[in-house]
């Protein structure tokens, strides 16, 4: 495998909307619990719509392939997630009497865990102020081979060389997925943690948090 870390291309979109559906489900495909990749690429729309010079992919040149990507937002005021919720929410409530029994399912369990924080079960972590973010995901066959660190270097140069002074992520936590080494030894440090309980229903025993990472540029 040779990879080559380069700029985003229009032409990029469909291999990198299907790399965030196979890593959706905790670093894991999505097919497993949900079957609607459409409303799943939803979320990440904002990255390759509105901010694609942002985006950055890890090409196997041997296969020409893409297999992965780093998502990032230089300002955290111009995505607010939880408003782009919205949508996807109320496509969840209207179209539930259509779906199949697995859409069902992932439907109820989205639902319930916005409304318990609604209703004040659940506190999201703080996130940093005055920052930017991004998100990474790698196709299976390329971890364990540095490719990870390697565009998330590329990104942060990116940034740095755009004025950004702050930048963090947010990464899923378990034992299953701990990957608090790969941010520690990128140069972030953990900013805030809090229990989560987003996938409990497909993992009933495993602990799971949602962590913030942060580093200064």
């Amino acid at each position: 495998m040779t990879i080559i870390i380069r700029p985003y291309k229009q032409t990029d979109r469909d291999a990198v909307l299907h790399i965030h559906w196979e890593t959706g489900f905790i670093g894991k495909s999505m097919s497993s619990i949900y079957t609607n990749k459409k409303q799943w690429a939803k979320r990440a729309i904002y990255y390759v719509n509105k901010e694609p010079e942002s985006i950055f992919v890890a090409e196997d040149t041997t296969k020409k392939k893409v297999v992965g990507y780093v998502f990032g937002c230089l300002d955290d005021t111009t995505h607010n997630a939880a408003r782009e919720m919205i949508p996807e929410i109320a496509h969840h409530i209207f179209c539930y009497p259509f779906m199949n029994k697995k859409d069902k399912k992932f439907a109820r369990n989205l639902l319930s865990f916005i409304w318990g924080y609604l209703v004040g079960k659940g506190k999201l972590p703080k996130e940093p102020k005055n920052a930017g973010h991004l998100h990474i995901n790698l196709l299976p066959e390329a971890r364990g081979k540095k490719v990870g660190s390697k565009l998330l270097k590329t990104f942060l140069a990116y940034a740095k060389e755009k004025g950004v002074k702050t930048i963090h992520a947010d990464s899923f936590q378990t034992r299953l997925n701990p990957n608090t080494h790969f941010w520690e030894k990128n140069g972030f440090t953990e900013f805030t943690k809090a229990p989560i309980d987003y996938w409990k229903k497909y993992y009933p025993k495993e602990d799971i948090n949602i962590c913030f990472y942060v580093k200064e540029l």
